[in-house]
């Protein structure tokens, strides 16, 4: 145990001297390629003690954390993109080139910040909250197990209701492929099972990689299930659960412990909300179910927590995606600054252009090192 102490101790100490590092080499990067820009030193020394540190949080933790935090960070970012926008208008086309990669992660920083926010709840949803009879209640507050959902690290939730049935609610992040996101919303109906139960899942497709066949040809050819025991499953998709899926289509269930889940790959709205809670009504696991396979389980957390997607929280973990976020920005920035100089007519870099060329390659081969083993560590984990 002392020694894992130790280790997450070193570990944190060397990602903050990776921060300083960072913050550094962009403030000398001028002095490599022989270049002097006005403003320069002051604009980088707000990314090192901003931006660096915000993609580091970012990185490390959901932004759905502390309320102060995130208005720092958005402050934060916010004044490094007006002085980046200033600067570049003031000091002419070389050194927007220079700054290229800065104002594109300092962009992703804001777009990530701006979209994973938590918003008021829609006036549509009180007002059917309201008819009803329910409870709004803030995602921090409710008592649930972690959610089988495929929810990416930075995610918010918004229009959070509490019913007799079960808790419902949407949440939306951005799912990353290398430079390229898109937007996920997904409305989610969950109810909390008296036992653990072993993992099922029923999503949209049909026969494609379905694990049982089942008795309705209409129900495989809508759904794919899988799980291990093919006599687990069928006695979980009796017929009354089966026909509440087949309405409810195109709908996903899991079940994983404790969790029953219902979700649908759309925003909440107040006649998807009545719609969802009547189908997760209509889902009754059998109590032989629980019988034969019910297993005790933990006391739920406090607070939304998902485990669809495999990441690795650790702190060795993290270095290696900030190392791979600080490489890359250093060689990119590297190159940029290089191009920028090299259209000034006193161009005169103290270093070789060979060499300053060989040290942004290495920079960018090592980040995308990182990003390749993160990317195989997920795939063989997943």
């Amino acid at each position: 145990m002392r020694r894992s102490s130790v280790g997450r101790e070193l570990v944190a100490v060397a990602g903050q001297l990776l921060v300083g590092v960072t913050g550094l080499s962009l403030i000398m990067m001028p002095r490599l390629v022989g270049a002097d820009w006005a403003g320069w030193s002051s604009l980088m020394f707000l990314v090192a003690v901003l931006v660096i540190p915000t993609a580091w949080v970012l990185i490390g933790i959901s932004t759905g954390s502390a309320s102060v935090a995130r208005w720092i960070a958005v402050l934060g970012v916010g004044a490094v993109l007006v002085r980046v926008a200033w600067s570049t208008y003031d000091a002419g086309p070389a050194v927007l080139l220079a700054v290229l990669p800065l104002l594109t992660v300092v962009v992703l920083l804001t777009a990530v910040l701006a979209y994973s926010w938590p918003q008021a709840t829609t006036r549509t949803i009180k007002d059917c909250v309201h008819r009803n009879g329910w409870r709004l209640v803030e995602s921090r507050d409710v008592r649930l197990p972690s959610l089988p959902l495929p929810v990416g690290r930075t995610w918010s939730a918004r229009n959070v209701v509490q019913t007799p049935d079960g808790l419902a609610f949407e949440v939306r992040w951005l799912q990353w492929s290398g430079l390229l996101c898109r937007r996920r919303r997904l409305s989610v109906f969950v109810a909390t099972l008296p036992v653990a139960l072993p993992a099922v899942e029923v999503r949209p497709g049909g026969l494609t990689r379905s694990d049982l066949t089942l008795e309705s040809a209409e129900f495989n050819r809508s759904f794919d299930v899988i799980g291990d025991e093919p006599r687990y499953l069928m006695a979980v998709l009796h017929p009354r659960t089966m026909q509440a899926l087949l309405d409810a289509r195109p709908v996903r269930l899991a079940i994983e412990g404790t969790a029953l889940v219902l979700s649908r790959d759309e925003p909440l709205t107040a006649e998807s909300l009545t719609q969802g809670l009547r189908s997760l009504a209509g889902i009754r696991v059998p109590q032989h179910v629980y019988d034969d396979w019910g297993q005790r389980a933990a006391e739920p957390g406090r607070g939304l927590r998902f485990r669809g997607r495999r990441f690795d929280p650790s702190p060795g973990a993290a270095l290696l995606r900030m190392t791979t976020l600080a490489t890359g920005l250093l060689g990119l920035t590297l190159l940029c600054c290089l191009a920028a100089a090299a259209t000034e007519a006193d161009f005169d870099p103290p270093h070789s252009v060979g060499r300053l060329l060989i040290a942004g390659a290495v920079l960018l081969a090592i980040a995308a090192a990182g990003a390749l083993s993160r990317r195989v560590y997920g795939s063989i984990s997943a």
